[in-house]
């Protein structure tokens, strides 16, 4: 299922509580109350995914603003690493907008991930990885930006050697070191490295995040992605230890 295609109609139908679906309704409102044609997906939409999707967004708007501006790279960013579909642009836009003008902290938004999410702990990962790359799209991470992701993983409950793994887990954030994407150390045994691998990629399936209720495409791509790069970084390993 296209996720982002319902979310502010799932909004105004009340079908997402909390601040999440405060925000989304309020964008809703105003956008698509403006409209008299659009469906309320009923039974078809899941709610897991449509908050899950709605944080996205929010976080990702909110981590713009971070350093106080706002840059055409990091739009262009979320819109290529989510693969928004063109058809609904617009409906994601709207809530991007509320959340990048809102006066609200991000805690709220944050807080009812991690509840919602507190048994999907990859879920939550894959969130701070896609703030590290709207971060990043501008090949410059500031201060900023950098204390708000870190502040939005400890609500999230993630500790500070996770966080430093996500940090350093794609290739556009560490160019040099596979060590550092599987949050390994090079003096561990290939006998302990493969014991994280393993970890990591159990952890990382994307049938994970399918076994949580996550089904749309774009969100399953991106896992998919994060999964070969932990592949990719042990893959590496092996090579550099002449154990592949």
């Amino acid at each position: 299922m296209n996720v982002w295609k319902y979310l502010l109609a799932a909004s105004l139908g009340n079908m997402i509580a909390g601040p999440l679906g405060a925000l989304a309704f309020t964008a809703g409102a105003f956008f698509l109350g403006k409209k008299s044609n659009f469906r309320n997906p009923g039974a078809a939409f899941n709610k897991q995914q449509g908050i899950y999707a709605i944080g996205l967004v929010v976080l990702c708007a909110k981590l713009a603003k971070a350093d106080g501006r706002v840059t055409k790279d990091e739009i262009a960013k979320f819109k290529k690493i989510f693969r928004i579909p063109k058809e609904n642009m617009k409906d994601v836009g709207a809530i991007w907008n509320e959340a990048a003008q809102s006066s609200a902290g991000f805690e709220p938004y944050a807080e009812q991930l991690s509840a919602t999410f507190r048994r999907s702990p990859q879920m939550l990962e894959q969130i701070i990885l896609g703030l590290f790359e709207i971060g990043y799209a501008d090949h410059d991470l500031s201060n900023p930006e950098l204390r708000y992701i870190k502040k939005v993983s400890q609500i999230f409950g993630i500790d500070q050697q996770t966080f430093n793994r996500l940090r350093n887990s794609r290739p556009e954030f560490n160019k040099e070191d596979p060590y550092k994407v599987l949050g390994a150390k090079k003096s561990q045994s290939t006998t302990e490295i493969k014991k994280i691998y393993r970890n990591l990629a159990r952890k990382n399936h994307p049938d994970s995040l399918r076994s949580s209720g996550i089904t749309d495409p774009s969100l399953i791509k991106k896992a998919k992605e994060n999964f070969q790069n932990i592949n990719d970084a042990y893959q590496q390993i092996l090579k550099m230890r002449g154990e592949s």
